[in-house]
This record gives C-alpha cells, sequence and structure tokens, in this order.
C-alpha cells in the first residue's frame, strides 16, 4: 500500500514539473511597431530603343527595290549617324520562325511578294534618332516607333530609391514610438511591397510625326522632350519596441 501511494506522488509530481516546464517553454510575443515607407525618384533616360520597320518597293520604273538593298542603305545612314554595330538588332523578319526558308520559298513562288524585316536601334539621346529619320528613305519606311526607354545606370537607381524607401520606413517608425513613450529596436521583417504600376515609358515618338521639328503656336520648337522615367517603391519593416 505505502509503495502504490509513493508511486502516485512521484507520477503527480513528474507531470506538475512537465507542465511547469511546458509553460515556461512558450515564446514571448515581442512588442512591435509595423510601418511601410515608400520613396520615388524621375530621371531622363539615356537609352532609347527605336524600331524601324523596313519593306520592298517598286521604284518610279515599277521595278522591286530589293530588300537587301534596302538593308545595306539603313545601316550605312545608321553608321553615318555613329550608332555602333552592337547597338543594332534584328527584331523581326516577315514570316513565321522558320523565316530564312519561308522567305526564299515565298519569294521564289510569289515574285510580286514585298518582304520586310525590322531593326531595333539604341541611342542615348533623340538627336540621333532626328538625324536618321530626317535621311530615311520614305518608300522603303512602313513604320517606326519608340519600343522602350531605360537608363544605364537603372539598377543604381533602383537600389537607391529602395534604400530612401527603408529610411522613409524608419524615421516613420522612431516618430511614431517617441509619441506613446517608446523607442525602436533592431528591425525584425524587411520586405518590398510588389507594385504592378511602373511608370516606365516615353513620350509618344513615332512615323506619325512627319518631321522631327514642330510648330507649336508659331513658334518652331525643336526635338521633342522624352517624358522622365519615374521609379517608386515601398518597403514594409517591422522594429522591435523597447
Amino acid at each position: 500500500m505505502k509503495t502504490k501511494q509513493i508511486l502516485f506522488i512521484l507520477v503527480a509530481s513528474l507531470s506538475t514539473i512537465l507542465s511547469s516546464c511546458s509553460g515556461n517553454d512558450k515564446p514571448e510575443t515581442p512588442k512591435k511597431i509595423e510601418v511601410t515607407g515608400s520613396a520615388e525618384l524621375e530621371f531622363v533616360p539615356d537609352e532609347i530603343f527605336m524600331t524601324f520597320t523596313l519593306k520592298e518597293y517598286l521604284d518610279a520604273s515599277r521595278k522591286k527595290v530589293k530588300i537587301e538593298t534596302i538593308k545595306a542603305d539603313f545601316l550605312a545612314l545608321c553608321k553615318n549617324v555613329g550608332i555602333h554595330d552592337s547597338n543594332i538588332s534584328i527584331s523581326s523578319y516577315t514570316g513565321n520562325e522558320r523565316w530564312d526558308y519561308w522567305w526564299y520559298y515565298k519569294r521564289r513562288k510569289d515574285p510580286e511578294f514585298m518582304s520586310s524585316i525590322s531593326y531595333t536601334i539604341k541611342v542615348s539621346s533623340p538627336e540621333k534618332l532626328d538625324k536618321i529619320v530626317n535621311d530615311l528613305n520614305e518608300n522603303a519606311v512602313e513604320n517606326f516607333n519608340i519600343s522602350k526607354t531605360s537608363h544605364s545606370n537603372i539598377e543604381k537607381l533602383r537600389k537607391e530609391v529602395k534604400t530612401k524607401a527603408l529610411m522613409a520606413a524608419k524615421f516613420k517608425a522612431e516618430y511614431l514610438a517617441e509619441s506613446i513613450g517608446e523607442k525602436i529596436g533592431e528591425a525584425l521583417l524587411i520586405q518590398e511591397i510588389e507594385n504592378p504600376y511602373r511608370n516606365y515609358s516615353g513620350n509618344n515618338y513615332s512615323n506619325e510625326i512627319s518631321q522631327t521639328s514642330m510648330i507649336l503656336e508659331g513658334e518652331e520648337t525643336t526635338t521633342p522632350n522624352f517624358q522622365k522615367i519615374k521609379l517608386r517603391y515601398e518597403m514594409k519593416v517591422e522594429f522591435r519596441l523597447k
């Protein structure tokens, strides 16, 4: 009987100890403050990508001007303007992915077929685009348009904007905490908020503009300025309160 009582007491004591230890292991939720900081930056693009689509045509004597001649003239024009070969790329040919076979077969089957090719060139300023547009063979140009604008230091600028957004979040957390007699400690979480909106564009500049100089209210203006690129980022940060 005595042995049973001793075992009962030992089991009860062990249960109490385990229960106590289990309660002490529960992590304490830290006091914290969560804020969002934002920053934005506007800058003029120094990388302008323009796509020109060139097409075969019939000259005054109704003779076809072949794409090889048109390509050679266009590339010579780009070279004269000072555009390096590395900044010129073929963006498309008329036809499907097997353009080489399709192009050759179609031309043999239909001599009147007018083939075309598109080039994308990259320049650092609108002035070079003006020179190309002014000297283009209008008969050979089907259309041209700005496909993209960017900046040569775009990654550096992104880092700069994100850093400023984090600094804004820290400043906000500090004055909010001070308003209730607290101070912020280390950061518990840093998270970039995804923003689908990216104001990343330039002014419309296409073959609807027949000349690069325009008349506005009786005054002649030169090359239109490109719209500035805007980068905006938001950062969510959690700080411990101490």
